[in-house]
């Protein structure tokens, strides 16, 4: 190296001529040429390398070409390592050392990791700075990569030892103390840390099981030992355990023959041990139960050498064990079956097929019975036979049987075919056997078409899985069987069938199959359907109609109730709006609060009479005044009103039928009830529609009034309201004509409406119908029934002032409500007139017949004590045939009130009435009278 240094061209180098070289890099180069250390030397920022002839085979091709070059040229490799070490120690001016530091450095064409003890130390300039980093390695890759491999080594070593699946363990000698165990070894003593320990420490239970002996014997005479199905007993967690051991205890010695330690290799063979008797028990018990049964049982090899027979076999063919071995059992067949029997066995052998025939085998008797040989290959996982196991059982008295079967099955063959109905037979397994000749001449049948599926395209196909179902569930119990069924004939036409099955047994009661016949029932079938039919129609009927009239008596219970509920309520208003008109009247006219309150109270109070009305008119009780009316008029008139009380968004439309009939009915009630209607489907098209209202005749028939209660067959004009609103689901509709139901938000009605057109028409002695579909509609339909007669004039309309009256006119007031009558009473006596009152009938009597005159009879209807306002009223007209009665009621009842009208004669006031209303209606009374007597 000395020579190459001096040889070099120093102007190529960023040292520059070695003239100019400082004094500390020309005593670290004479340093380092003549050391026998392995040193290098990077002098300056760039780390220019020099060297000495001991480094140089370490960086192998790299030399010559690093010297006096900056070592990132030819150390690129392992630049990024290197460069931080270097530049550590000029930096700092520490020694950087480590020993068996790893590097990765391509110097012979490959790259590869090296080891180095390294020392890397700075050299001062003059000025106290480092000028170069002075590198003394020595190279101990060989080593460290030995020591690895021998790491390794015994790493491999240990786990083979640990991973072993026999249990081991050395013991140190003398004492057997515990030097090593591995896991097996561990999992057999239960987990105890045994090590450092003596045999007879850590294993206590051991004593007395000639263990500690034996370890003895071996330590002492040198001589291995080795223990077959060794009993030894474990202390566990669990209790003591008993288990079998292979073991072997082999001495390991010193060079001088001394044993420093006993080596213990074994396996735990409990399992298999037990496992090898259980199968042994296992053949037993198979063996006791392959003798034991009735059948022969053999087994073969996959090539189908017979190797096994069972005590069966023996007994019943009388020959010596194992001389039927191989292919001796053909020589036990029937001459005549002995080629057939060994083509057939042949052939399964090669296909794998399940062997099955039947053939007459030699008996022990000398006599060939007739037998039915099976066998199934058995296969291993792969898919090869492995085995066959077969079996041959005596069928010769079934055999026999059969023949004489086939004897009686043609005599029945004969039979059959004479008779007239379809006969047919099937065997134990279901198959059919026979169909006389009238099955194939009528329907085509065959036993050879029917086993080809042909049967499931005779049956309906309706039927075909009902039928075989139910046969084969009588097929299943052996039982008889019965069922109708539709199969189609040679012509096409499905024809009923009523098939008939019994089971057949032999003389031993053994079941042999089915025979039948087929009995043609179609006429009889069509007659009792049309029955059944009829039946359930009539059927149906009823059911409409108890459903009909179910609703019906509801509507009617419901009815009674709320017709009570408004008569009290009546009463109630009558008090109320009474004294409400009084406290009007008699406001001073500087009082406009308490007028408006007093208004107010009085429109509430309407609006409850409004109410109380609709009840009346749900429950019926509400005094009607029909009058001949023509539809039509009727309608058109209400064109304005609807106009106005519906919203600009919803399309009015009236549909009048000409020559539409006239009906009777109250007119200012059938308006009510088509407002309300009107207003219904308002609500029902928030954003607007379509109201529709039609006239039309029609007729109900009796097949309409089956399935609707209370309505009468005839003729009937209909009015139709219909909506192109939200509409209702079947239950909504159901019970729309309930009082007090509905659908609109609290506050948003009072559910009446419907109620109140309800009991208006039937009390007018129609019909009504609703019709809806959610989100297309409703429709109400309105039967009236027609009117035969004139059609009387209207009469105008006329204004009704409050007339007054004389003291010298009397009027009798009966009311049993005090506040009522005193009500009454009171505006009565307002009027002028001379007014007597009394509580109940009895007291209204006395009156009239004390008093000198008494020109008008002012009762309630409904009265205590079992005295009516019209018993009162015969009686007083029986004391003073003069008398004039107004009655006047809440509640209408049948005392003056018939078929929803009132009787002939009978003047009314109802509740709530006002003062004009009951001024108007006395004086009309009495000038009436006064009229007629002038």
């Amino acid at each position: 190296m000395g020579g190459l240094i001096a040889r070099y061209d120093w102007r190529t180098s960023p040292l520059g001529p070695r003239s100019t070289w400082p004094t500390a890099l020309r005593n670290a180069v004479n340093l380092i040429l003549p050391a026998q250390a392995q040193i290098v030397l990077f002098w300056g920022p760039d780390f220019v390398a020099l060297y000495n002839d001991a480094y140089a085979p370490t960086i192998g091709d790299k030399h010559p070409h690093a010297l006096g070059r900056p070592a990132r040229e030819h150390w690129s490799e392992l630049w990024d390592d290197l460069e931080p070490l270097l530049a550590k120690v000029r930096e700092t001016g520490e020694t950087v050392s480590a020993k068996d530091r790893p590097f990765y450095i391509e110097r012979h064409g490959y790259g590869e990791e090296v080891f180095f003890d390294i020392s890397y130390s700075p050299v001062p300039l003059d000025d106290g700075s480092v000028g170069g980093v002075l590198c003394i390695v020595s190279e101990t890759t060989e080593r460290v990569r030995a020591e690895r491999q021998t790491a390794a080594a015994r790493e491999r070593l240990a786990g083979m030892f640990q991973q072993a699946p026999g249990f081991m363990a050395l013991l140190r000698e003398p004492g057997h103390v515990y030097e090593l165990t591995n896991a097996s070894y561990q999992q057999l003593i239960g987990g105890r840390d045994v090590l450092g320990r003596s045999v007879r420490e850590a294993l206590p239970e051991l004593a007395g099981q000639g263990i500690f002996e034996l370890l003895d014997q071996v330590s002492t005479t040198g001589e291995p030992f080795r223990g077959w199905e060794q009993a030894v007993t474990l202390a566990t967690p669990e209790g003591p355990s008993e288990r079998l051991l292979d073991f072997v205890y082999q001495p390991i010695k010193d060079d001088d023959g001394r044993i420093t330690a006993i080596f213990v290799e074994g396996t735990d063979v409990t399992d298999r041990v037990r496992a090898v008797e259980a199968q042994r028990e296992a053949d037993a018990r198979l063996k006791g139960i392959v003798d034991s049964v009735d059948q022969m049982i053999w087994s073969t090899r996959p090539d189908g050498f017979h190797d096994f027979y069972n005590q069966r076999w023996y007994d019943y063919t009388g020959v010596p064990q194992g001389s039927t071995d191989g292919a001796g059992w053909n020589d036990m067949f029937h001459p005549d079956d002995q080629g057939r029997a060994w083509g057939v066995w042949r052939d399964c052998l090669e296909s794998g097929d399940p062997y099955h025939i039947e053939y007459r085998l030699r008996h022990r008797s000398g006599e060939y019975r007739w037998v039915l040989g099976r066998a199934q290959p058995v296969r291993d996982d792969g898919g090869r036979i492995a085995r066959w196991y077969g079996t041959c059982t005596d069928i010769h008295d079934l055999k026999l049987a059969e023949a004489a079967l086939r004897e009686s099955e043609a005599r029945f063959r004969n039979m059959a075919d004479s008779a007239p109905a379809l006969i047919w037979a099937c065997d134990a397994e279901a198959m059919p056997t026979f169909v006389n000749w009238r099955y194939e001449h009528e329907f085509g049948i065959t036993p050879e078409r029917i086993q080809n599926g042909y049967w499931r395209d005779m049956v309906h196909p309706e039927d075909v899985d009902t039928f075989e179902a139910a046969f084969m569930q009588a097929f299943r119990s052996h039982s008889d069987f019965e069922r109708d069924f539709r199969a189609k004939n040679l012509a096409g036409e499905y024809r009923w069938l009523r098939c008939a099955g019994t089971p057949r047994r032999d003389g031993e009661g053994r079941f042999l199959g089915y025979v039948g016949c087929n009995v043609d029932v179609t006429e009889a079938r069509l007659a009792r359907d049309a029955l059944e039919a009829a039946v359930e129609e009539r059927t149906a009927e009823l059911r409409a109609a108890e459903e009909s009239l179910r609703q019906a008596q509801k509507m009617e219970t419901v009815g009674q109730l709320t017709g009570g509920i408004a008569h009290d309520f009546n009463n109630l208003l009558q008090i109320v709006t009474g004294n409400l008109e009084i406290l009007q009247r008699n406001l001073p006219e500087d009082s406009p609060r308490l007028r408006r309150a007093a208004e107010n109270a009085m429109t509430g109070a309407k609006r409850a009479a409004i109410l109380t009305q609709r009840l009346l008119a749900f429950s019926r009780r509400q005094p009607l005044a029909p009058k001949p009316t023509d539809p039509n008029r009727l309608v058109a008139g209400m064109s304005e009103l609807l106009h106005r009380t519906l919203d600009e968004t919803i399309e009015v439309e009236t549909v009048l039928s000409s020559g539409a009939w006239r009906v009777e009915v109250d007119q200012n009630q059938l308006e009510n009830a088509l407002l309300n209607l009107a207003v219904n489907a308002r609500d029902a098209m928030p954003e607007g529609g379509k109201l529709t209202i039609e006239t039309a005749n029609t007729h109900l028939d009796r097949g309409y009034v089956a399935q609707n209660a209370e309505v009468v067959p005839g003729q009937y004009v209909v009015i139709c309201v219909s909506d192109t609103g939200v509409g209702m689901d079947p239950d909504t509709a159901a019970r729309a004509f309930e009082p007090f139901f509905t659908t609109k938000e609290v506050g948003k009605g009072t559910g009446l409406g419907l109620s109140m057109v309800y009991g208006f028409v039937k009390q007018s002695g129609g019909h009504v119908k609703v019709y809806s579909e959610p989100g297309v509609g409703t429709t109400v339909k309105i039967y009236l029934p027609r009117l035969i007669g004139a059609l009387e004039e209207e009469e105008e309309a006329r204004n009704v002032l409050v007339p007054e009256g004389t003291r010298e006119e009397s009027i009798l007031v009966c009311e049993d409500d005090d506040d009522v009558r005193a009500y009454s009473v009171e505006v009565l006596r307002e009027l002028g007139y001379r007014v007597l009152e009394a509580h109940d009938g009895a007291s209204a009597i006395r009156l009239l017949e004390r008093e000198g005159r008494v020109d008008l009879l002012f009762t309630d209807v409904v009265l205590p004590g079992g005295m009516t306002g019209a018993v009162l009223a015969d009686k007083a007209r029986g004391i003073r045939p003069d008398v004039k009665v107004l009655f006047t009621t809440g509640y209408a009842r049948n005392a003056i009130v018939h078929h929803g009208r009132l009787d002939p004669g009978v003047e009314l006031i109802t509740k709530p009435f006002s003062y004009a209303d009951l001024a108007a209606r006395v004086r009309d009374l009495l000038d009436a009278r006064e009229l007629a007597g002038g």
